[in-house]
C-alpha cells in the first residue's frame, strides 16, 4: 500500500513510519529543508522523501496514486508553545492543506492524530462523547483540525479517522520529557526536583501504541470517527517514577518530591476510556502489568 505521512522526523511519526515500512508498505514522507533527520537515519534511504519548501511538491503526490493519508506533523507540542495561537493556528492551516489534498487526489483513507488536550479538565476518564473543554490553544485547535476533517469527508466514501493521542513514551521520544529524563538522571544517580507528582494520567508504550495503531491502518470496513487510542490504566506520576527507580535499583531518596511548584493551569488527572476503539476494531485489550514491561523494554534501550 502507499502511504503519505507528515511528521516523520518525530517521536510518532519515526516509529509509524518504520513499523510499515517493515510491513512492506511504500511510504511517501514531508519534510523541511531544515528538518532533522536524527530519528530516521535507519531507514532515510527506503523512503520517498517530499520536500514541501520546493514549489511544486504536490505534483509528486498527485501524480502517485496514493492510498493513505497518516497526518502526524504538529509544531508546538512543548509546554512553552501550547498557548500560542499564532503558531497553533498555523498548525490547523498546514492540517487544511493536506486534508484539502487527499480529497482532491481521492486518497481512500485519511487519518489524523488529535491529544487528550482537547478534553480538557475531567475528574473522570474521558470518552468520545465527553464534550472538549481543552484548556490552551493547542487542544483548541486540534478540535478545530478535528471538525474540519469530519464536515470534509463525513458524507463521502474517504475512511477518515481522528485519534486522540493520550501519553506514549519509548524509543526516540524527546530526552528532556518526564521518563527519558528521570531514567538518565537515575543512571547517573543525580538527584531530580519534582513536583508531588500526584498527577494521574494514562501512559502507552511506543510498540503498544503502534500494535494498536495498526488496526486502523489495515481496517477494511468503513468505521470513520472519532478515537481514544489509550489503555484504560490510569497511573499516578510518584507510582511511575518509583517503579521506574525500582527497576534501575536505585533509592528513591534520588526522587526530590514537593521541590518544584505545580504549573498554572495544571492537570491532575487524564486517562481515556478505550472501549469504542476496543469494540470498533476487535483489538484484544492489554494486559494491566504492560507498564512494568514497557518500562523494562525502555530502560534497557537507554541503557545501550
Amino acid at each position: 500500500m502507499k502511504i503519505l505521512i507528515t511528521g516523520t522526523t518525530g517521536f510518532l511519526g519515526s516509529n509509524i513510519a518504520e513499523r510499515l515500512l517493515s510491513l512492506g508498505h511504500e511510504l511517501f514522507a514531508t519534510c523541511r529543508s531544515t528538518s532533522d533527520f536524527k530519528k530516521v537515519l535507519k531507514f532515510k534511504k527506503k523512503v520517498t522523501w517530499i520536500n514541501t519548501d520546493i514549489k511544486g511538491w504536490e505534483q509528486i503526490i498527485k501524480t502517485n496514486n496514493i492510498d493513505q493519508l497518516i497526518h502526524v506533523a504538529w509544531a508546538g507540542i512543548g509546554a512553552n508553545d501550547r498557548n500560542d495561537w499564532d503558531l497553533q493556528i498555523k498548525n490547523f492551516y498546514l492540517s487544511k492543506e493536506f486534508f484539502d489534498l487527499a480529497k482532491e487526489c481521492n486518497f481512500k483513507k485519511v487519518i489524523a492524530f488529535g491529544s487528550q488536550a482537547e478534553y480538557g479538565s475531567y475528574d473522570l476518564p474521558t470518552n468520545e462523547l465527553t464534550i472538549p473543554k481543552p484548556n490552551d490553544a493547542y487542544g483548541a485547535v486540534k478540535v478545530l483540525a478535528c471538525d474540519y476533517l469530519r464536515n470534509l469527508f463525513n458524507e463521502t466514501d474517504v475512511e477518515w479517522y481522528w485519534v486522540r493521542v493520550y501519553s506514549v513514551f519509548g524509543r526516540a521520544e524527546n530526552p528532556e520529557w518526564l521518563i527519558p529524563s528521570v531514567i538518565f538522571k537515575l543512571l547517573k544517580k543525580e538527584p531530580i526536583l519534582l513536583t508531588n507528582c500526584e498527577q494521574e494520567y494514562n501512559y502507552l508504550h511506543i510498540d503498544d501504541f503502534l500494535d494498536y495503531f495498526l488496526y486502523v491502518v489495515n481496517n477494511s470496513k468503513n468505521n470513520s470517527g472519532i478515537y481514544n487510542l489509550c489503555n484504560k490504566y490510569p497511573v499516578s506520576l510518584k507510582d511511575l517514577l518509583c517503579k521506574i527507580a525500582k527497576l534501575l535499583d536505585r533509592s528513591e531518596e534520588y526522587l526530590r518530591f514537593g521541590r518544584v511548584p505545580y504549573r498554572d493551569k495544571q492537570s491532575m488527572f487524564i486517562s481515556g476510556d478505550n472501549s469504542k476503539f476496543i469494540d470498533c476494531f476487535s483489538v484484544k485489550e492489554k494486559s494491566e502489568n504492560m507498564l512494568d514491561i514497557a518500562l523494562m523494554k525502555t530502560i534497557n534501550n537507554y541503557k545501550k
